[in-house]
C-alpha cells in the first residue's frame, strides 16, 4: 500500500477512447441535435448505455464453472447469478463493474472461501449471462438488491468499479449486509455523462432531454446519484479501496465517498490501476482481514 500525492488522472473509460464510429456519431448529433433534440437523445441514450460481454479469460471462466446458478428477476431482466461454498456459511456478494462480469473476482472470492466464507455473485443486466442490451448504475443496484434479497442478509458486498457505486446505493436503500468494501468505484456518476456529452458534442438541448428521458426510465432524479450523499448515510464499516494511479476512475471520488462515511477506511494503492488492482494479493488480504473482522 502507497501514499504518495494522490492526482486527478483523465479517464481511459472506454467511452473516451477514439475509436472508429466516434466522429460520425458527433457529426450526426452536432447536426440533428438542434433541430430534433427529441430524436437525438434517445438515440444518445442507447449509445451511452449500452453494454458489452467480454469474454472471461481461461481461470475466470473456470472458476465460474464451478459454480452453482440461480437466476433472479430484476430490473426487467434475467439476473444470472452464482454461488461458491458451503450454505451455511457467511454471505459475501461480489459487483462486478461497467463492461465486465462475474469471473472478474476469481482471485479474491478464492481467498474469501479459504478464509471461511461462502461467496455469491452476479452478472448485471446486459452482462455476462443475464439479458438485456442496456445497463445503468441504479439498474446494477437493482439486480444487486435482488440477488442480496435472496440470500438474506449478508456479511458483506464486495463491488468493483460500477459495482461499489452500486453496492452504497443499494445499501443505502434498504440492502442488508454488515459490512461493505468498494475497489476503484466512481462516486461523481453525473461526470460521466458530461464526458460522455462533451465527447460527442451532443447539443445541451438534445442532451437535457436524454437526462430527463433516463430519469423517467428509472424513476429518480440526476441528484439522487450523488454516491458520496449515499456513503455518508450508511451505517455500517466501510473499507474504501482505490489506486492513485487508476486513469479511468479519480482517485478523488474515493476521498468523496469515505470522507462523510462514519466507520469506513480508505486505502490508497500505487500502480495497480483500474483492474489490476482486484486481484492483487495486498489488496486481497485488505478485504480478506477487514471482512473476518
Amino acid at each position: 500500500m502507497a501514499s504518495k500525492t494522490p492526482t486527478r488522472l483523465t479517464p481511459t473509460h472506454p467511452l473516451h477512447r477514439p475509436k472508429p464510429g466516434v466522429l460520425a456519431l458527433r457529426t450526426a448529433f452536432q447536426a440533428f441535435g438542434h433541430v430534433a433534440p427529441g430524436a437525438t437523445a434517445r438515440v444518445a441514450e442507447a449509445v451511452f448505455v449500452r453494454t458489452a460481454r467480454p469474454a472471461p479469460r481461461a481461470e475466470e471462466a473456470a472458476f465460474l464453472a464451478r459454480a452453482s446458478r440461480f437466476t433472479v428477476r430484476a430490473a426487467g431482466q434475467s439476473i444470472a447469478g452464482y454461488r461458491w461454498g458451503d450454505p451455511t456459511l457467511p454471505p459475501v456478494l461480489f459487483a462486478h463493474g461497467w463492461w465486465s462480469h462475474a469471473g472478474r473476482f476469481a482471485p479474491l472470492a478464492s481467498a474469501l472461501l479459504d478464509a471461511g466464507f461462502r461467496g455469491v455473485a452476479f452478472d448485471a443486466p446486459g452482462h455476462g449471462r443475464s439479458t438485456g442490451w442496456r445497463a445503468s448504475m441504479p439498474e446494477f443496484a437493482a439486480a444487486l438488491r435482488a440477488v442480496g434479497d435472496a440470500e438474506g442478509e449478508l456479511h458483506g458486498v464486495v463491488g468493483h468499479s460500477l459495482g461499489g457505486s452500486a453496492a452504497i446505493y443499494a445499501a443505502s436503500h434498504g440492502l442488508a449486509t454488515r459490512r461493505i468494501v468498494t475497489i476503484a468505484a466512481p462516486a461523481e456518476l453525473m461526470a460521466w455523462a458530461h464526458r460522455y456529452r462533451d465527447m460527442f458534442s451532443i447539443p445541451s438541448r438534445a442532451f437535457t432531454r436524454m437526462q430527463r428521458n433516463m430519469e423517467r426510465r428509472l424513476q429518480l432524479s440526476w441528484e439522487d446519484l450523488d454516491i458520496a450523499a449515499h456513503s455518508a448515510s450508511l451505517g455500517v464499516p466501510g473499507l474504501v479501496i482505490h489506486d492513485v494511479d487508476d486513469p479511468d476512475v479519480s482517485w478523488a471520488d474515493a476521498r468523496a465517498i469515505a470522507t462523510g462515511w462514519d466507520g469506513a477506511e480508505l486505502v490508497t494503492t500505487e500502480g495497480l490501476g483500474h483492474r489490476a488492482v482486484l486481484r492483487d494479493p495486498g489488496v486481497i488480504a485488505r478485504v480478506v482481514a477487514f471482512l473476518n473482522q
